[in-house]
């Protein structure tokens, strides 16, 4: 069952879960390394020369040393809901870090040339977020995100739902409602496009692992509390292996989607409607 939205999401969950992560999130998470890379790269295509700069989800701060190199004139500033997450790299040159919600930004309007977002959005109510972005870029600043699709652990909602109709999956934003949202937010000029990765893995454990070392765990509202029994793990288990690949392995997809959008020079007027939004689909 892949019912969910923000709504439903238990914001205390959400940090606690990347609190628990955050020791060991730099050397687990394959897919936020994978998806950064490539976010950072598309960063090359356009020209900036930003005084400020806002690394929003910042996590353990992979992305934020990148910013920091490749803009080295820039004041950097990391933020993330996650307090255990700031304090396990060390490391990272930054103009500050800020422990915050991404729907309610501590910052001042316009005061941000570039807001970089790798992953965020899944953990958030995009209309609100989107929103806050907005109003803390200046006016011809460059929003630039990554986020996942409703592609994202189809294998995993297939196999749960083999098992029971409890909500086990998060629900996730298209690329075209991610759009929508960023017209309706004040954005312009939106561009996007999507790719498909999958992992595989020997064994439902590891893959089971790999994600709540991430932080990647049911955080729904209505998702079921305390300990569940032996009998569901071993269903679970029975349900993944009819998934298994000829080459032996158990799959598991996200389908990333990359962004970008300008908040105008001026204010877009309302006549403009969302479904003039350029939408590019493929690489």
């Amino acid at each position: 069952n892949r019912e969910g939205s923000m709504s439903t999401l238990e914001l205390s969950a959400v940090r606690r879960h990347f609190d628990r992560a955050a020791a060991g999130f730099h050397t687990a998470s394959v897919l936020h390394e994978r998806v950064g890379t490539e976010l950072t790269e598309r960063l090359s295509l356009v020209d900036l020369s930003p005084g400020y700069i806002l690394d929003l989800g910042r996590g353990t701060g992979w992305c934020t040393a990148f910013l920091s190199h490749r803009f080295g004139q820039s004041a950097v500033v990391g933020l993330d809901l996650s307090d255990a997450m700031l304090r396990a790299d060390e490391k990272t040159t930054v103009s500050g870090l800020i422990n915050g919600d991404a729907h309610r930004l501590p910052l001042a309007g316009q005061c941000v040339d570039l807001i970089f977002s790798n992953l965020l959005l899944p953990w958030c109510d995009t209309q609100i977020v989107f929103s806050e972005a907005c109003r803390v870029l200046r006016p011809g600043g460059l929003f630039t995100f990554s986020s996942c699709g409703p592609d994202s652990l189809r294998e995993l909602a297939a196999a749960w739902a083999m098992v029971d109709e409890g909500p086990h999956v998060h629900s996730f934003s298209d690329m075209h409602d991610l759009g929508d949202s960023l017209a309706q937010s004040g954005f312009s000029e939106p561009v996007m496009d999507v790719e498909m990765l999958t992992f595989t893995y020997r064994t439902l454990e590891a893959l089971v692992a790999d994600l709540r070392a991430t932080g990647a765990r049911n955080a729904l509202s209505s998702r079921q509390r305390g300990l569940r029994g032996g009998d569901q793990g071993q269903r679970l288990n029975k349900a993944y292996e009819s998934l298994r690949g000829e080459d032996g392995t158990l799959p598991l997809s996200w389908e990333v989607i990359y962004g970008v959008a300008w908040r105008p020079a001026r204010p877009v007027p309302d006549r403009i409607s969302p479904d003039g939004i350029p939408v590019r689909v493929g690489r």
